[in-house]
C-alpha cells in the first residue's frame, strides 16, 4: 500500500488484522452525517473519537479509500467482522481518524491561502493583515 496523502485528508488505520486507508472529505462527512443522523461535525467527531460502534461502522464504510464501491463494501465487511474488530482497536482508530480530520482541515487551510510568496511578503512588509484569497 502506498503512503497516505495528508493533503487529501487521508490516514492509515489498522483494525484487527486489516490495514486500510480513510479519507476525510466533505462529501464523505455528508454521507456519514446522513447515515448517523448527526447534524454537526463537532458531534460527529466526538462520536468517532469515542469509538461509538455504529458511528465507527458507518465511518469505515463511508470514508474508506477503495477502487470502487464493491471493493469498499467487501473490505468494510472484513474490517467490521466480529472476528476482526474489538474495543482493543480503539487507540489505533482514534489515532488514525484524528490524523485524517486534521489533514482535512490543514488541506483546507492550504487551499484557501493561495497567495503567492510575493503577495505574502508584500502584506508583511506593508503591515497589511493580508487575507487569504
Amino acid at each position: 500500500m502506498t503512503t497516505a496523502n495528508p493533503i487529501r485528508g487521508e490516514a492509515d488505520i489498522t483494525i484487527g488484522r486489516e490495514s486500510f486507508r480513510v479519507a476525510v472529505t466533505f462529501s464523505g462527512l455528508t454521507k456519514l452525517s446522513q447515515a448517523t443522523k448527526v447534524l454537526t461535525v463537532d458531534e460527529l467527531y466526538r462520536r468517532l473519537i469515542g469509538f461509538e460502534p455504529f458511528a465507527v461502522a458507518c465511518a469505515v464504510r463511508t470514508l474508506i479509500v477503495a477502487d470502487d464501491d464493491d471493493k469498499a463494501s467487501a473490505f468494510s465487511a472484513r474490517i467490521l467482522d466480529d472476528s476482526n474488530i474489538s474495543m482493543a482497536d480503539r487507540d489505533s482508530w482514534q489515532e488514525g481518524i484524528e490524523k485524517a480530520f486534521l489533514a482535512h482541515i490543514e488541506g483546507g487551510h492550504r487551499h484557501r491561502d493561495e497567495r503567492s510568496s510575493h503577495e505574502m511578503a508584500e502584506a508583511a512588509i506593508l503591515g497589511e493583515q493580508g487575507r487569504p484569497s
